[in-house]
């Protein structure tokens, strides 16, 4: 009988404990990913930790820590440890300073026979499937460059990449690569990529696919698939594309976990003042709205219109109806079924912000438990 209770009161405090462990390790995770926010996890990002100062033309590979090139063809690496070609900042391809610290590479994104040059960068940690993540790159082309590139790119991966030519990295040439992943992510600029004066700040947002552990920066496409800006004359196969590059980030975002039953203001003017048209930053909302909608189906969405207060009441609720539905219509090009949207317009009867406020332009939403109907 002893020894039944305290075989069952063994097991009850091993089960305890376990639970235990198992909390305290969900909420370590929840911290150390946590504490990602902010953080680069690109090893090397500034491209400042180097082997050797750079003495001529040299691989990336054999002169950058952490830091390799996906094909057999090398970008350049500049240091001002360097008082000749490879200076910081006066050097053969132009003149500029670095972004921090002393140091950046250069590269081709295009010249003649679809000739390219990539920098691979290691992240810290493969990245976490469905979180989300920014990367940041700066540019600057190069004064010698005889021509600018419209838009940049870049590449995520599983795996490091090692190509025997110097070829265009292109789809149809990722693609066949063994038993290697990515996906391209499009950078959005702050200013002209003709700019050599300044660095120019790239940017763009995406969502891991839950094996990324290498960025490349390059060109991925040939030249007949390149969009060049401003180009009115017609090329020659001396022209060419050379951009300095520095300042790289990654760095983990905040999930979007919208709570059951809390109101949430979809943005405080997300119209044009006489009209219904979305803009860019609720398009953006709208979207997290219906990844949140996807991965949990138990859920519906009720939409509420509001408006000023500046025209008659019965305007004003059909102003709001359309700003509604616009929400709604949207969510429904994306995917979610009809029955799970609920909307409605209000007009000025009901302000959701404050007194001063009370009359924004606005679009509140709240999740709720899904009734079939």
């Amino acid at each position: 009988m002893l020894g039944a209770f305290y075989e069952l009161t063994r097991t009850k405090i091993h089960t305890s404990m376990s639970n235990i462990y198992i909390r305290l390790f969900s909420i370590f995770c929840v911290i150390s990913f946590n504490g990602l926010f902010g953080q680069n996890l690109l090893v090397n990002g500034g491209l400042e930790a180097h082997t050797q100062c750079p003495q001529n033309f040299i691989s990336l590979d054999a002169v950058l820590d952490q830091v390799s090139t996906p094909t057999t063809s090398s970008g350049d690496y500049f240091h001002s440890c360097n008082t000749n070609d490879f200076n910081v900042p006066n050097n053969f391809k132009g003149t500029q300073v670095a972004v921090e610290g002393t140091a950046y590479v250069g590269l081709y994104f295009y010249a003649l026979n679809d000739y390219r040059e990539y920098v691979q960068l290691n992240t810290s940690q493969t990245l976490r499937e469905n979180y989300p993540y920014e990367i940041e790159i700066k540019v600057s082309r190069a004064e010698t460059s005889t021509v600018a590139l419209k838009n940049m790119s870049v590449v995520f991966a599983n795996k490091a990449l090692k190509r025997d030519n110097s070829a265009a990295l292109t789809k149809n040439r990722l693609s066949r690569e063994t038993d290697f992943e990515y996906h391209e992510v499009l950078l959005a600029s702050d200013g002209s990529l003709e700019d050599t004066e300044e660095w120019i700040t790239l940017k763009g947002r995406f969502e891991a696919k839950g094996f990324e552990s290498h960025m490349v920066i390059g060109n991925f496409k040939d030249n007949a698939h390149t969009a060049l800006l401003n180009q009115t004359k017609s090329l020659v196969p001396s022209d060419f594309s050379y951009y300095f590059v520095d300042g790289c980030t990654l760095t983990a975002l905040p999930k979007t976990n919208y709570e059951k039953d809390k109101i949430y203001v979809l943005e405080q003017n997300p119209f044009a003042p006489k009209g219904y048209k979305l803009d860019a930053l609720a398009i953006s909302n709208i979207r997290k709205i219906f990844k949140h909608l996807k991965a949990n189906a138990e859920l519906q969405l009720k939409i509420t219109g509001h408006s000023h207060d500046a025209g008659s009441t019965a305007y004003n609720k059909f102003v709001s109806s359309l700003r509604a539905r616009a929400v709604a219509l949207y969510l429904r090009k994306l995917g979610i079924n009809d029955d799970r949207i609920v909307w409605e317009g209000v007009g000025d009867t009901q302000p959701i912000r404050t007194q001063e406020e009370a009359g924004a332009r606005s679009v509140e939403f709240v999740m709720t438990n899904f009734e079939d109907k």
